[in-house]
């Protein structure tokens, strides 16, 4: 592990301190769960097995072990194209849960976190691409440990039951997902990153967690198809919100349909909108969706930081919601 001679280090948590850094965290994070509910999503979270696969949790240490500062990392895979249009698979981290307790806040400690976990990942990795965050605290933090910032934009959408309108193929379930990933079109970019069935499922044990703990209907499905579009979603309890993960629509039209079904699910389900996050590839079809309302996000910032030279400009990297820890 990295170290600053005679100072600070950094170190990977034991089961103990995760357990005893959740409990530091929930006043960030755990609205609207108690402690040990906090507690327990996060350990169910972990437990899952795209956490088992490649989930780290990080502590920047004091010389008397004390704490300065946390994060965690994730495995994600993406993918660079050649000069001959050909792409190479390669390995890229999400951090996730940057936190420094309020009294040791203003001293450094989360940029030299993020340095040291930076450069950590960067001698791990078998084929070394980038880092990304989403940020919820705004871009001159991480700017200082050179990441770029994304703009970022919502669209919204009420949820309704509204009748009417051409229906969908069919939904999708749980176990449908590693299918509708697979008929979904890659990005023709430079490059991009892309989330395994196992990542999208993650975001449905969020799911599954907050309706279990706050009593919550879950929604009837995860996603739906019309012809060779294909949208997945989930269910954010925290917010009353259908998340749109995943928005791979052929058209304008198709668009239209999936997102008038996700309206119908999230009403069902109980939920206030619709949301999704603007990608260049959809942007153009989604100011039509009668009812559609683009928003400046607040918070989920993305920023990336290159562990490789010859990566384009953060803002030609496509982010969808599915890549989002």
């Amino acid at each position: 592990m990295a170290s600053v001679p005679g100072t600070m280090s950094l170190v990977l948590a034991t089961d103990a301190q995760k357990a005893q850094r959740d409990a530091v965290t929930h006043a960030a994070w755990g609205s609207p769960l108690s402690v040990p509910q906090y507690q327990e999503r996060e350990a169910r979270l972990r437990a899952h097995p795209w956490s088992r696969e490649g989930m780290n949790t990080w502590l920047w240490l004091a010389d008397d072990g004390r704490v300065l500062a946390s994060c965690e990392t994730f495995h994600t895979d993406s993918f660079l194209r050649g000069a001959d249009g050909q792409l190479t698979q390669g390995d890229s981290y999400a951090i996730a849960s940057v936190y420094t307790e309020e009294n040791l806040r203003g001293r450094g400690h989360a940029t030299r976190l993020m340095d040291a976990v930076a450069a950590e990942l960067e001698q791990v990795a078998q084929r070394p691409h980038s880092v990304v965050l989403f940020s919820d605290v705004g871009a001159p933090l991480y700017r200082r440990s050179g990441y770029a910032d994304v703009p970022a934009w919502d669209w919204h959408l009420d949820a309704t039951d509204a009748p009417g309108g051409r229906p969908v193929d069919g939904g999708l379930q749980e176990t449908d997902v590693a299918g509708a990933l697979a008929r979904m079109r890659r990005p023709d970019v430079p490059f991009f990153l892309w989330p395994s069935a196992s990542q999208v499922d993650w975001h449905l044990e969020r799911e599954r967690i907050y309706a279990d703990l706050l009593a919550r209907p879950r929604p009837r499905t995860c996603g739906a198809v019309v012809g060779e579009s294909t949208a997945l979603w989930t269910m954010n309890a925290r917010y009353g919100e259908l998340v749109v993960l995943m928005l791979d629509a052929r058209d304008a039209s198709a668009a239209q349909v999936l997102l008038t079904e996700a309206r119908r699910v999230a009403h069902h389900a109980g939920l206030k909108r619709v949301v999704w996050w603007e990608e260049p590839t959809t942007a153009s079809l989604l100011g039509g969706v009668p009812g559609a309302v683009r928003v400046q996000r607040d918070g989920s910032l993305p920023m990336l930081r290159p562990l490789r030279p010859g990566l384009p400009p953060a803002p030609e990297v496509p982010f969808p919601r599915a890549l989002w820890v």
